[in-house]
């Protein structure tokens, strides 16, 4: 069995090719400038909520 897998073995495709998976994950990542704008969504939809929590629980008062 071992004998038959060496030789399926696709050596062009190879999915322990480092230098591979290296371009692949920076094509898959996102950039900087889109880091930064996700985090800053983030945080202000955070902002807007707690704001709106606390206009509901202080301006029925």
């Amino acid at each position: 069995m071992a004998k038959h897998d060496k030789d399926t073995y696709d050596w062009i495709d190879d999915p322990f090719n480092e230098k591979k998976i290296a371009e692949e994950q920076e094509r898959l990542g996102m950039s900087g400038t889109s880091k930064t704008l996700v985090t800053v969504g983030l945080l202000l939809f955070v902002v807007g909520v707690i704001v709106l929590i606390g206009l509901l629980l202080f301006g029925t008062l």
